[in-house]
């Protein structure tokens, strides 16, 4: 049975001009819950205090069976999401090195948790390394992968060459999920690629939002499935009402105009980027332009400041990112660059 992760709580916060408040992701929570999702992630504990009150609030008042909270291969992060009671997924670095230690910190997790998924990030300039890597993570115990397109390159072709041959070496012995990005409009086709391969499950967001213009959508990808005579239990009533209440936090924050950014290739989304670790690698994303809310890593807001020659100390720079993820996260909005030079001033 294909299964639908929803990735709006986490992977839809990194949409280029967007934040939400600790209430407004609940609300998305308690929405995609009575819709039927079963599994989602909803935030990265590690980034912030308010993501790991989210992730402990959703899982109390059981909103949603499967929560998932993710972070970096790296125990301070497995144990920051562990402490929340959330099931763990961690992302490989995106540079393929010290994967020996790598290794070790995922074996870590997976004693905690046996439900512990992780993402080999990037799969497209990473390809060559894929399976290695996947028997590795087998060999301790890793039964479940995610193969994200996270930088939009792939086409249909390439995603189920690679799902092709990942099944030919396990077998159905690992599930493994994909996550597919928009920058040219193929996410939608990549992931149907997979799964018609034998993917077992798809990453997805309400409007496909995300990283630079998004993922792929959860409402085109189940009313395809239903198509294809797939069984996917969802509340399409439920499922209107989640879409109604996210467009109209879209509207109001970002305004119609989001709507033309977050176009594959043209628009201006594809070349901003929020996610911090991100900004750690331009090898591979050479985005240059930045959206600030709660996931702001010390890299980005570094990026910024040397932009109008503006240079902090390793402790005020940390302290300017915890003042701008606070103020993100209480206003519930993504801050302007002149904001962030204000602050980079006050500090």
């Amino acid at each position: 049975m294909i299964k639908l992760i929803d990735d709006t709580l986490r992977e839809g916060l990194q949409s280029p001009g967007l934040s939400f408040t600790i209430q407004e992701k609940i609300k998305i929570a308690e929405l995609l819950g009575k819709a039927g999702i079963e599994t989602a992630i909803v935030s990265y504990p590690s980034a912030h205090w308010s993501e790991k009150k989210v992730t402990e609030e959703i899982i109390s008042k059981n909103l949603i069976k499967n929560v998932y909270g993710l972070g970096r291969a790296i125990k301070n992060d497995i144990d920051e999401i562990y402490n929340t009671g959330a099931h763990i997924a961690l992302h490989f670095p995106f540079i393929y090195e010290n994967i020996d230690k790598v290794i070790e910190d995922i074996k870590y997790a997976i004693k905690k948790d046996d439900l512990t998924t992780v993402a080999l990030v990037d799969v497209v300039s990473n390809r060559s390394s894929i399976i290695n890597i996947l028997k590795k993570l087998y060999d301790i115990g890793l039964r479940k992968a995610q193969l994200p397109d996270t930088t939009g390159k792939a086409m249909p072709p390439f995603m189920r060459d690679l799902i092709k041959e990942v099944k030919m070496n396990f077998k159905e012995d690992m599930e493994v999920e994909v996550h597919c990005h928009n920058d040219h409009g193929l996410a939608i086709a990549n992931c149907l690629a997979a799964l018609e391969e034998g993917a077992s499950s798809v990453s997805v967001t309400v409007y496909g939002i995300g990283e630079r213009n998004g993922i792929a959508d959860l409402y085109i990808i189940y009313n395809a499935l239903k198509k294809y005579g797939k069984q996917i239990n969802l509340n399409e009533d439920h499922l209107s009402n989640l879409y109604k209440y996210v467009g109209e936090l879209l509207i109001n924050k970002v305004g119609y105009q989001f709507f033309f950014d977050n176009f594959p290739i043209i628009g201006t989304n594809t070349n901003i980027m929020t996610a911090g670790t991100h900004a750690s690698y331009q090898s591979l994303f050479s985005q240059k332009g930045f959206s600030v809310n709660v996931y702001a890593g010390k890299s980005l807001i570094k990026k910024i400041l040397q932009s109008y020659n503006i240079n902090l100390s390793d402790e005020k720079l940390t302290a300017l990112v915890n003042i701008i993820k606070d103020k993100s996260v209480n206003e519930g909005r993504a801050l302007t660059y002149d904001e962030v030079l204000k602050l980079s001033k006050e500090v």
